[in-house]
Parts: C-alpha cells; structure tokens; sequence
C-alpha cells in the first residue's frame, strides 16, 4: 500500500492554498499601496513555491551547497 496518492493530493491542496493566500496579500498590499512589502512578499511566496512544486530542490541545493564548503567529505 502507498501513500504516493495522499502526498500528491495534499500538495495540490498546499498549492491552492498557496495561490490563494497569494492573491490574498497581493490585494491587500496593493490597497495599502506598500510596495516594499508587496516585492517582498512576491519572493517570499515564490521561494516558498518552488519547494512545495518541487521538494526535491531541498536535496540539490544542499548537496551543492556540501560540494562548494566540503563539510563531510572523507576524501
């Protein structure tokens, strides 16, 4: 039995959520006219969005992060 049908359904359910709390802040943001905080928010959802789409990054990024400060390498 797998779980790989639970996991793609809560990721949907995050990205709608994502998308809508977006939308959210944008407005909001937009209505008080700060667009500091609007750019900000942009990146931070963005960023937050590339790891809900895709959570392997996390693995990539890390790795590559290990080859440049050769932390744990035994050789």
């Amino acid at each position: 039995m797998s779980l790989s049908g639970l996991k793609d359904w809560i990721i949907d359910q995050v990205e709608i959520l994502l998308i809508i709390g977006f939308v959210i802040v944008v407005i909001i943001c937009a209505y008080k006219r700060a667009w500091i905080m609007l750019g900000a928010c942009i990146i931070g959802f963005t960023f937050i969005g590339i790891f809900v789409n895709d959570p392997d990054i996390l693995l990539n990024l890390s790795e590559w992060l290990n080859d440049k400060v050769k932390i744990g390498n035994q050789s």
